[in-house]
Parts: structure tokens; sequence; C-alpha cells
């Protein structure tokens, strides 16, 4: 044989040895190759979370808390501004007062029953020099030991700066029971002499505190009426709605 055919022989004998090995070997490749792909871990991509909308919120609710503040702040020192202002402009505020007062009639039976006129003068005061003063729901009630007696009203009215209304009342009341306390009490005043009534009651005003502020005030009254028996004058007429220290509400 010759060199060249041996030649031959020996290389084609080479390739088909190497493919009889890929057709015995060839299918583990693969099944080792595709069990390694997926046994393999897959990748896990993580977004980031976004945080624009809180970034972009944050100095919005930085904002919105130094205007509250601010405001918060703004009507603190008003309302402590109104109530030195009101404090110190306290005597001048509207009132009520009694000017006169007289017993002008006054029936009582053994059966504990009361007939009573009243004359009685309420004036309406505003001291304040830069704005006029509103009065409304005026209510006063006259009782004798704790039984109204009668009831003054008046509807609403102005008074001007520095001016005054007079309110003229004659109050009347008759057929009044009284009850077993209220009996041996005027009993007792009419011995003594001297019948005492009561006086209590409240009108709202308004007005405005330096003539810029307009403020709401409620003054009230309440006094003891005593009158001499059988001449009905009163006895040290002191009786006034005048604002003192610490009696706003």
């Amino acid at each position: 044989m010759s060199s060249t055919a041996r030649g031959y022989d020996e290389s084609h004998g080479r390739h088909l040895g190497h493919l009889a090995w890929q057709q015995q070997h060839g299918s583990h490749d693969g099944e080792f190759m595709g069990r390694t792909q997926n046994e393999l871990p897959r990748p896990q991509w993580h977004t980031p979370p976004r945080r624009w909308r809180a970034d972009r919120s944050g100095p919005l609710e930085w904002t919105a808390a130094v205007v509250f503040t601010v405001l918060a702040i703004v009507v603190l020192m008003g309302a402590l501004a109104v109530l030195v202002v009101v404090l110190v402009l306290q005597p001048r505020a509207p009132y009520l007062a009694i000017r006169s007062a007289r017993l002008d009639g006054l029936v009582y039976d053994q059966q504990g029953t009361l007939d009573a006129e009243l004359s009685v003068g309420v004036v309406a005061e505003n001291g304040n020099a830069k704005s006029d003063a509103t009065f409304s729901h005026l209510e006063l009630r006259i009782s004798f030991n704790g039984m109204v007696i009668a009831i003054l009203r008046a509807d609403p009215f102005d008074v001007p700066r520095k001016g005054s209304l007079p309110l003229g009342y004659v109050a009347r009341s008759s057929g009044i029971p009284l009850d077993g306390p209220g009996m041996k009490a005027m009993e007792a005043a009419l011995g003594d002499g001297v019948v005492p009534f009561t006086v209590a009651g409240k009108a709202g005003t308004r007005w405005k505190v330096g003539g810029l502020v307009p403020f709401n005030y409620w003054t009230r009254l309440r006094c003891d009426l005593r009158f001499f028996w059988p001449n009905g004058t009163a006895v040290d007429l002191s009786c006034s709605s005048k604002p003192k220290s610490k009696s706003i509400n």
C-alpha cells in the first residue's frame, strides 16, 4: 500500500472516531449545558423607589407650616391687643344705671296676695368718645324674696358717643300669690317700714374699641331697691352695671 493511501486511511479513521465520540457524548453535553443554564439564578433588577413626590411635597409642607404659624401668631397678637385695649378702656364701656325709683302702690292681703306698682328710671350710658353704642336684648326682672313680679324689656336702640338715653318704666303687678317664706318676708318688711325689691338683668352692647375694632359685651345689672313705706321713696339708691375690674365675660 502506498503512503498516500495509508495517510488517507489514518485521517479518515480519526475523523470517524471523532464522530463516534460526539455521538456518544454529544447528548450528555447538551443535557449538561441545558441543565446548567436552567439551574443558574436569573438576575433580578431592583428599581429604586421614586422619591420625586416626597422631594416635591417637602417644600410645600414646610411652606404651609410657616404660613399657618405666621397666621396663628398674627391672630394671637391681635387678640392680645384687643384684650389689652378693652381692659384699658373698660371703664368707658356702655352700661345701664337706675337713676330713680319709687314704690307708688302696695296692697297685701291676709291671703298672701301682692299688688305693687313701681316707677323705675333706667338710663343707658355710653362713655365712648369715638363710637356710638347699640343696646339690645335688654331685660330686667323685678322680684320680691326670689319671686318675679315684673319684667322690663326694650327694643334695640342706639346711644350716641358720650351720650345717654333715659328709659322710663312703670311696673305693675297684681294678684301675685306669695309663698310661705314670701308672706313672712312681706309681713316683716311692713313691720319695719322698709320694703325691699331686687332688680336683676342684662343687655347686649356693641361698639367699636378705639373707634376701629367691633366689640360685643354683656352688661349685667343686679341691685336691691329698698323703699320706705308708706311714703314710697327709695332708700340709698345706687344701682349700676358700670363694669369694674375683671367683669368682662
